[in-house]
């Protein structure tokens, strides 16, 4: 994605690509969509206890991996997405995926924050708290 050309399309492109990377278990598939200095932010960072704030792109890369690490056969679904500013997009996701021998769902939504074409800022909005 370039600097101004966020566009439903181009949401559609990178969410793609996050699919491909969480399918194969494998998150630094996907380390080009992000800037270097992208900032990280997910309630989830307090299960494994992470800074609320992860900074830069090795770090979040490295979180979501390990957040993925225990599960499989993912599915990862765009179910809904939006063009919210010249800068900005909102996805909301379906994650239905195995952990252990039970199928589980998580709904997310994520707001992006873009600069130079790449993911400066990631946000992610759902409840960890419920029972796996």
């Amino acid at each position: 994605m370039t600097s101004g050309s966020l566009s439903l399309e181009a949401i559609d492109g990178q969410e793609e690509v996050f699919a491909a990377a969480f399918r194969a278990g494998e998150i630094f598939q996907a380390s080009a969509l992000y800037h270097p200095d992208v900032v990280y932010l997910s309630p989830t960072t307090r299960l494994y206890g992470w800074p609320r704030r992860i900074e830069g792109r090795q770090r979040t890369l490295e979180f979501i991996q390990l957040t993925i690490s225990a599960v499989a056969n993912v599915d990862y679904a765009l179910d809904e997405r939006a063009v919210i500013a010249d800068d900005s997009a909102y996805t909301r996701i379906l994650f239905d995926f195995d952990f252990g021998d039970r199928r589980l769902r998580s709904v997310y939504v994520v707001v992006y924050r873009y600069r130079d074409g790449q993911i400066a800022q990631q946000e992610l909005y759902y409840d960890p708290s419920d029972k796996l």
